[in-house]
Formats: C-alpha cells, sequence, structure tokens
C-alpha cells in the first residue's frame, strides 16, 4: 500500500472519517433540497426538478463510494 504513498494507518483514519463526510454532505444536499422546495414554482415543477437533482446527486462519491484497499486514490 505504501508504494501509492500511504500506509495502512492513513486507510484506517480514512475509513473512520468518510461516514462523517458523507453525513455532512448528505446534510448540506437535504437543507439544499428544502430549499428546492420552498421556492418558487409549481408543486409539479419542484417535484420534478427535485427528482432528478436527487437522480444526479446519488451518482456523487460524496453520497455513495466504493472502497477498496486496491484502488484506493486520492
Amino acid at each position: 500500500m505504501s508504494e501509492y504513498g500511504f500506509t495502512k494507518k492513513d486507510w484506517v483514519l480514512f475509513r473512520e472519517k468518510i461516514a462523517d463526510w458523507q453525513e455532512a454532505y448528505m446534510d448540506k444536499l437535504n437543507k439544499e433540497y428544502i430549499e428546492l422546495l420552498n421556492g418558487e414554482g409549481t408543486p409539479s415543477e419542484k417535484f420534478w426538478t427535485l427528482e432528478e437533482r436527487i437522480r444526479n446527486d446519488k451518482k456523487d462519491t460524496g453520497v455513495q463510494l466504493r472502497m477498496s484497499r486496491s484502488v484506493y486514490y486520492l
């Protein structure tokens, strides 16, 4: 693992922190969704805008991340 410039200790620390980082990111997204829902537009426009936004946000690594030490790159 150290051939990539990180150690097992780095990996352990990363694994400890990633859940908190993801939760903070998703909290930020939730606040943005609330703003969207409280904004201007018809209920159907807000619904479909939010649906598209969530569909795109789900693909972000801040929301879901496949982790493996063998492909651990920062």
